[in-house]
């Protein structure tokens, strides 16, 4: 007898018309490039953590287009991947911006990306 996986978290309900396609364009782009795609081995922290580290890589900001977060759910659904609900997808990108160290040491995460937000987040 095996364990049923957890039920996925619910997608947002709101939909922004004017920037989800720029959200959805910039989670494609992180997902392409193997550093930051969304891995089912994974935990949904490290998943989380790993595509808002990319979509900070791409875009040069965590200034992310309004629906970025509904945008996540679903490229971590289309890989088979874990993810958290929105709102710790929101909290992991708040994190993120005020004390990227704390995710330096976390499985599947590029951590010389993280140095480098560290010092983006310092100097700006």
């Amino acid at each position: 007898m095996t364990d049923p996986s957890p039920p996925l978290p619910r997608l947002p309900k709101h939909l922004f018309q004017a920037t989800q396609a720029e959200a959805d364009a910039l989670v494609a782009e992180a997902a392409k490039d193997d550093r930051f795609r969304p891995l089912p081995e994974l935990p949904r922290g490290n998943n989380a953590v790993r595509m808002i580290v990319g979509m900070w890589y791409c875009h040069g900001s965590l200034a992310l287009p309004r629906g970025w977060v509904r945008a996540v759910m679903l490229a971590c659904r289309s890989a088979g991947a874990p993810h958290p609900d929105q709102r710790c997808l929101r909290w992991y990108r708040s994190k993120l911006r005020d004390a990227p160290v704390y995710f330096a040491g976390m499985r599947g995460v590029p951590s010389d990306l993280i140095l480098l937000l560290e010092q983006d987040v310092d100097a700006g």
